[in-house]
C-alpha cells in the first residue's frame, strides 16, 4: 500500500510538473512572439516590451524579468504609468519568485485542496499588497484614477496559477475586492494588528 501511494504521488508530480512546464513554454512563446522593445521608456528597473499576444499587461521572467504592455495601455500616458508602476511594485515585492514557489508547491502537493486554496489566496494577497504599495508610490491623489485603470486593464480571462507571470487581472470576486479596498483606503486597526501578532506568535 505504501508503495502504491508513493508511486501515485510521484506520477502526479510528473503529470502536474509536465503541465507546468508546458503551460509556461507556451505562454513565453506567445508572449515574446513579435514583442517590441520600448527603448524610449526609461526610469524603470525592468525592460518594457509591447506584446500583441496578451490580454492584460504583465511581468514575466524569473532570471531576467521584463514588463509586457498592451496597445490599450500604451494609448494613454497615465494608464501606462499606472501599469508600469504596478508591475514594478510586483518586481520589488519579488512576486515573480513567489509565482514560481506557488507553482512548485502545487506540483509537490497536487493532491491537497488546501494547498490549492492557499495558492489562490496567496496570489490575491500579493495583488492587494501591490495595489496599496503602488498607490503609495504614485500618490494618494491618483487613488481613484488607479482604480479606473485597474478596471480598464482587467480582462475576462483569469490568470492561471501555473503561469509564472504577474498580471493586473483576476477573478470577478478578487477584482471587486481590490476596487472596494482601493475606494475605502483601508487602514489596519490596532486591535487587528494585535490579533495578527498574537496569532503569528501562537503559530
Amino acid at each position: 500500500l505504501r508503495k502504491a501511494v508513493l508511486y501515485t504521488w510521484l506520477a502526479g508530480i510528473v503529470l502536474v510538473g509536465g503541465y507546468l512546464v508546458f503551460v509556461n513554454i507556451h505562454f513565453t512563446y506567445g508572449l515574446k512572439k513579435n514583442a517590441k522593445h520600448l527603448s524610449e521608456i526609461k526610469g524603470y528597473p525592468l525592460s518594457v516590451y509591447f506584446a500583441e499576444n496578451i490580454d492584460t499587461p504583465c511581468m514575466h521572467g524569473f532570471i531576467r524579468p521584463a514588463i509586457y504592455v498592451t496597445g490599450e495601455a500604451m494609448a494613454d500616458e497615465k494608464v501606462l504609468r499606472h501599469v508600469l508602476e504596478h508591475e514594478t511594485t510586483h518586481y520589488r515585492h519579488g512576486d515573480h519568485i513567489w509565482c514560481l514557489l506557488r507553482s512548485i508547491a502545487l506540483v509537490i502537493h497536487w493532491y491537497n485542496p488546501l494547498v490549492w486554496l492557499a495558492a489562490v489566496l496567496s496570489r490575491n494577497d500579493s495583488e492587494l499588497a501591490c495595489d496599496e504599495a503602488t498607490i503609495k508610490r504614485i500618490g494618494e491623489s491618483e487613488r481613484a484614477e488607479y482604480g479606473r485603470t485597474l478596471i480598464d486593464m482587467t480582462c475576462q480571462k483569469r490568470s492561471a496559477l501555473f503561469v509564472n507571470a504577474t498580471t493586473m487581472t483576476g477573478s470577478k470576486k478578487s477584482i471587486k475586492e481590490r476596487i472596494v479596498l482601493i475606494a475605502k483606503k483601508p487602514k489596519m486597526a490596532i486591535y487587528t494588528l494585535i490579533a495578527v501578532v498574537v496569532i503569528a506568535a501562537i503559530a
